[in-house]
């Protein structure tokens, strides 16, 4: 029987962010991402972290514009905007972002794996 040691308490994971965060943009947890992009274990979370980091960098690039009116105007975070339509939807195009960004860093990182082991499509 494997377990926690006698007088152990087993202790929940806490929900995994990628650490290059910008607190204007909403959190994406990684677990949750994962379900939803509906990735399995061979997608580690390492990998799934650096595709994240990544798709965030690119984010902050694509919507840099957007972040500098808000927060010229006095928003410090997009949920300061949850109640409006217009951030909903930028919220929303944020994440959708993300998630397409990280797919795509991914599927390329599977196909140069695929290459360096020589295998061919066809």
């Amino acid at each position: 029987m494997s377990g926690p040691p006698d007088g152990a308490v087993p202790v929940p994971c806490a929900p995994r962010f990628p650490d290059c965060h910008d607190p204007f943009w909403p959190r994406i947890e990684l677990s949750v991402l994962r379900e939803r992009l509906a990735l399995d274990a061979q997608v580690s979370d390492a990998r799934l972290g650096l595709a994240v980091r990544c798709a965030a960098i690119a984010a902050a690039r694509e919507f840099a514009t957007w972040r500098a009116a808000l927060r010229g105007r006095g928003y410090q975070r997009l949920e300061d905007l949850a109640s409006h339509r217009q951030g909903r939807a930028l919220s929303l195009c944020y994440s959708r972002y993300l998630e397409a960004a990280a797919m795509k860093a991914l599927a390329h990182t599977s196909e140069q794996r695929k290459a360096e082991k020589g295998e061919h499509y066809g």
